[in-house]
């Protein structure tokens, strides 16, 4: 037990994005394993945890609605061809290798996705949310291990962000206003980017604390 490395029942659920109440349910059920202390108290294996989430991440595929596939894919689009013109400067590209670039480019894609998700069906959210800060926390760890500071792995969040924004500005009718669905749809994606962006902090943060061994070699800051 000493190897493993054990998190409490709401550090899990943390890591989850669900409820506490959630993740008891889930272990008393043996959804996913979990710990008792002598105290009583539950503990869950960070590796039960992780794969309990790549699980749900590479679970059914993702189903999106007809009438948000268009605007998808211009949102796409619209990041594809600003990529191009910022990836020579772009810290948070260049320094990946060419296997993780082609990674983060089908997480990007699943991100865009999960997105379009969470807009569109909001009694999914808590489920969504989860797939989504796994990808965030993984894009954390990435960060870490490809020395990235933590500024210029930021700034990749608000690009992914600003190319969604901009479709729905590009894409919708702004000469009298915002409709109130207009705001909804824009709230939508900035509380969905803002869990991605807490989750990214703490995949580096976590991934940064757990390298700084008798080497400690860290990051550019």
């Amino acid at each position: 037990m000493s190897t493993k490395r054990w998190l409490s029942l709401r550090e899990a659920a943390t890591l989850l994005g669900v409820h506490p109440a959630t993740l008891r349910q889930w272990a008393d059920r043996g959804i996913i394993p979990a710990f008792r202390t002598p105290g009583g108290h539950r503990r869950f294996a960070r590796e039960d945890v992780e794969a309990f989430l790549r699980q749900r991440l590479e679970g059914p595929s993702l189903v999106i609605p007809q009438h948000s596939q268009v605007w998808m894919h211009r949102a796409l689009e619209t990041a594809r061809e600003r990529l191009v013109e910022v990836r020579r400067d772009a810290l948070w590209y260049r320094a990946f290798d060419e296997e993780t670039r082609l990674r983060k480019r089908q997480e990007g894609r699943q991100l865009f996705a999960l997105a379009m998700q969470y807009i569109t069906k909001p009694e999914e959210r808590p489920h969504i949310l989860a797939r989504a800060r796994s990808l965030g926390y993984r894009y954390g760890e990435d960060s870490v291990r490809f020395q990235v500071p933590l500024a210029d792995t930021l700034r990749a969040i608000f690009f992914f962000e600003n190319a969604l924004l901009d479709t729905l500005e590009a894409s919708g009718d702004f000469e009298n206003g915002q409709s109130p669905a207009d705001l909804r749809v824009e709230r939508g994606i900035q509380e969905f980017i803002r869990e991605v962006l807490y989750a990214v902090v703490q995949g580096y943060e976590e991934t940064l604390r757990r390298s700084l061994g008798p080497a400690n070699v860290r990051p550019r800051v």
